[in-house]
């Protein structure tokens, strides 16, 4: 039987229990932290593992969704202190950066990070201008096109790593500085990738805002690979392809970290949980959910 439940935790994000039994095999309990664009994989991830039969399949697992960035600063803090253990057996990052700060820091229990998958960047316009490239082509230049106070979504640019790809192409590819730049009030920042397009999705009008942003193409996806074509409005996907000299942005290279320690973890479930991942089915679904690898 299984069954989930949502609640919130102390960083301000949401965590979901998804409580997986079978008789056949093992329980244990694994507790991973996820960025958030991976949440749709993460999901299917953990029911296919579950419905697999596989030793520890039966593990309840308690996924707690969030921004890299805090994560980082939870996972450190709860280190740092004196006879600290971690809260999560597993961190599954949006970046390559962060389970390898991690990994430098507290090498006793932070083992070696490894690459689960690179994601893409997306402009979503729902209700704005024309982004496709038979339109704009991207973001269109707030010097050729009145953007409303609050239009663009955009997700935080320190601590979401997707938030600083979005950065990185307005700098790159616009000219335009944000934060901290002529444009700020054109723009609404969300603590996460998830909250950012929560907000887009949410729009309901041409002047219901914000009703466009940049978003995980992971997000609108159909599950087979490709975005969803019954997507309102207009995107516009962001590829490895130069523009002024540089692409628009840095690679999403996701990684992820083990995390020895936690009382009552089982390193062998997390192990078994993490061989998954990395079979011919975790990436499979992890490809179907417009993932490169």
């Amino acid at each position: 039987m299984r069954k989930l439940s949502i609640k919130k935790i102390a960083l301000g994000v949401s965590a979901s229990a998804l409580m997986l039994g079978s008789s056949a095999t093992w329980a244990q309990s694994i507790n991973v932290a996820v960025a958030a664009n991976f949440q749709g994989a993460m999901v299917q991830l953990v029911n296919a593992f579950g419905a697999s039969g596989l030793p520890f399949s039966s593990s309840s697992f308690t996924v707690t969704y969030g921004a890299t960035g805090d994560f980082q600063t939870a996972i450190g803090t709860a280190l740092s202190a004196p006879g600290g253990t971690t809260p999560y057996d597993l961190f599954f990052a949006a970046d390559d950066t962060t389970p390898a700060a991690l990994r430098a820091a507290y090498s006793s229990v932070v083992q070696v990070p490894f690459r689960y998958a690179e994601g893409k960047l997306i402009l979503w316009s729902k209700f704005g201008p024309n982004v496709s490239a038979s339109g704009s082509a991207g973001f269109p230049n707030p010097a050729s096109y009145a953007y409303a106070n609050g239009q663009v979504a955009i997700a935080n640019t320190v601590t979401a790593p997707y938030g600083t790809a979005a950065k990185q192409v307005l700098s790159r590819v616009n000219g335009i500085a944000y934060p901290g730049g002529a444009y700020d009030a054109k723009f609404s920042q969300y603590t996460t990738i998830g909250t950012t397009y929560t907000a887009v999705n949410a729009s309901s009008s041409a002047t219901t805002y914000p009703n466009m942003g940049f978003v995980a193409k992971s997000q609108v996806c159909n599950g087979s690979g490709a975005i969803n074509p019954l997507l309102t409005g207009t995107y516009f996907e962001y590829t490895p392809a130069t523009v002024n000299g540089n692409p628009p942005h840095d690679r999403l290279l996701q990684d992820a970290a083990a995390i020895r320690g936690r009382p009552g973890s089982t390193n062998a479930a997390v192990d078994a949980f993490i061989a998954y991942v990395g079979s011919t089915a975790g990436r499979t679904i992890i490809q179907n959910n417009c993932y490169i690898l």
